[in-house]
C-alpha cells in the first residue's frame, strides 16, 4: 500500500468578531471547514492560499500571519499536514464555487457548535481569539 502525504493551507478570515467558514452537505449535515486547499508543485504556501481562496470564494486575500498548524489522517495510507494563516480580505464579494455547498460568518464563541472536523475543531477550541485579533491588527498596521 503506497502512502501519500499532502500539504495544505487554510485561511482564517475575520470580520466583526466572526470568521469565514465553508461547508459541504453530507447526508443533510453541514460539514464545516476553513477555506483553503492543497499545495500544487512549485507554489509557495501563500500562493496556494491566494489561488484556493480565489477558486473557492472568488475573493482576493493577503496572507498575513501563520496562526496554527494541523495534521489529519483520513486513512492509514494518507496524511494531510497544513498551516492556517490569518488572512486579510482585499475584496469582499463572495461567489462560492461548486466545490462547497455554502458559507457563513461564524462567531468566535460558536466554533465548537459548528465545526465537525475533529482535527480542526480541536485546534480552534484552543485559540485565544482576542490575541489572534489583536496580534493580526498590530501586524497589519506595521506592514501598511
Amino acid at each position: 500500500m503506497k502512502k501519500q502525504m499532502f500539504f495544505s493551507v487554510k485561511a482564517l478570515i475575520i470580520k466583526n468578531d466572526t470568521f469565514l467558514a465553508v461547508y459541504n452537505l453530507v447526508a443533510g449535515i453541514k460539514i464545516w471547514d476553513l477555506p483553503g486547499g492543497r499545495m500544487e508543485f512549485g507554489e509557495t504556501a501563500e500562493e496556494t492560499l491566494k489561488r484556493e481562496i480565489k477558486e473557492e470564494l472568488n475573493l482576493e486575500i493577503r496572507p498575513v500571519k501563520v496562526i496554527d498548524t494541523w495534521n489529519y489522517m483520513p486513512s492509514d495510507d494518507c496524511q494531510i499536514t497544513g498551516i492556517i494563516y490569518y488572512s486579510e480580505l482585499i475584496t469582499n464579494q463572495i461567489k462560492i464555487s461548486e466545490e462547497h455547498d455554502g458559507y457563513d460568518w461564524i462567531g468566535f464563541e460558536q466554533a465548537g457548535a459548528f465545526f465537525t472536523k475533529d482535527f480542526l475543531l480541536n485546534q480552534i477550541q484552543l485559540w485565544d481569539w482576542n490575541s489572534i485579533r489583536n496580534d493580526s491588527v498590530r501586524f497589519i498596521k506595521s506592514v501598511d
